[in-house]
């Protein structure tokens, strides 16, 4: 199985969180001028693999990345299963009818309005994703790979995702080779 998982490039919340300060408060962050530059760095990186697909999480920061790396060389498949875990105000996703008017060529219609953890809100009002929430979907999406038998594709998504999947706690742009079996 050819499977890669790719963190998205900084995002302007990377760019500035402090875990010792308040959150910013930047809701789906777009990456910043050195994630282009990371996400650059990438395309470089996968140009040799075979992949015929891309999965990618509905976050701005994941479509920017992919879009930057792939461009319209492969299709997007737009995934929320692989969505970061809800922790901070940057991983507060945009409605699927916003993320279609600046990405016309994609399908978002699959998409709940609200297809982030939705839950009970803390004093941000933020619905914070439990930790074991965060692992039954990757443990889920992980026997979805594997019934499915997807293959030569990857996944643009998020460190914590990945961490649930892998055990490893990726950069911001790192290409993870990932075997579900």
């Amino acid at each position: 199985m050819t499977i890669y998982l790719i963190r998205h490039a900084q995002s302007a919340f990377n760019a500035v969180y402090d875990p010792n300060k308040p959150d910013p408060m930047i809701f789906d962050a777009p990456i910043t001028a050195l994630g282009e530059s990371q996400a650059a760095q990438a395309r470089i990186e996968i140009n040799h693999l075979d992949l015929a697909n891309v999965m990618v999480s509905p976050f701005t920061r994941t479509l920017q990345t992919a879009h930057l790396i792939f461009g319209n060389r492969l299709p997007f498949q737009i995934n929320a299963t692989v969505r970061e875990q809800l922790c901070n105000s940057c991983d507060v996703g945009s409605p699927p009818h916003k993320l279609a008017r600046v990405y016309p060529h994609l399908d978002f219609d699959h998409l709940d309005d609200c297809w982030w953890h939705d839950g009970e809100k803390d004093h941000r009002g933020i619905s914070v994703e439990p930790h074991e929430t965060l692992q039954e979907r990757a443990d889920g999406f992980a026997e979805f790979l594997r019934r499915e038998g997807i293959h030569s594709t990857a996944i643009v998504t998020h460190g914590n995702f990945i961490r649930a999947l892998t055990g490893i706690q990726p950069e911001n742009c790192e290409v993870i080779k990932f075997d579900p079996h």
